[in-house]
Order: C-alpha cells, then structure tokens, then sequence
C-alpha cells in the first residue's frame, strides 16, 4: 500500500514518514506540503530524518494523486474537508487524524 502523508514537515508528518519507512507492507508514495513551503521539491524521508526515500514533496493532492493508495491527514479540520473531499474526488482513501 502507497501512503501519502499531508503536512509532511510538521511534528505528526515526520513521524508518519518515519514509521512508514519502518513498516512492512507500506511504503511512502507522496509526500504533501502547504502551498509556498521553502520545501517543496525536497525529499520526504531527508526532511523527516530517515535518509533519503525518493519521494519529493508537492504542494497539492491532485499533484501527486497517481503515487498514493491512502492518504493520512492530521491537518486542522477545514483543511481536512478539502483534502477529504479531493481524495473523494479522486477515488482515493483518506486516513483522518485530525
């Protein structure tokens, strides 16, 4: 299965990326920052401390919605019915921790 973390530069992101790389049976498909993010371009697993991973963050769901099975989010709860709803969109399954 293909996880797509959103909000992958803050405290919760990287530790989703973290654990992640560390579990079987998954593996990071994309990696989502805020729009304007300083790291967008950057690797998912560099910025979350696990070495590089070869998934280079975005700024948008839709950007990277061929590259993810499910997406976890943990952002505040407006943004979480926008994400929910793109990923409805999409056909894609969505993880809420908010």
């Amino acid at each position: 299965m293909r996880i797509a973390v959103i909000g992958a530069a803050g405290r919760m992101g990287k530790y989703l990326i973290q654990a992640t790389a560390e579990a079987e049976g998954v593996t990071l498909g994309a990696a989502i920052l805020r729009p304007g993010s300083s790291l967008i371009g950057a690797d998912a697993g560099e910025i979350a401390g696990v070495g590089k991973l070869g998934v280079v963050t975005v700024d948008s769901i839709e950007e990277c919605a061929e590259s993810f099975d499910v997406l976890i989010d943990f952002t505040p709860p407006g943004l979480t019915i926008q994400n929910a709803t793109a990923c409805a969109q999409l056909g894609k399954a969505v993880v809420i921790g908010t």
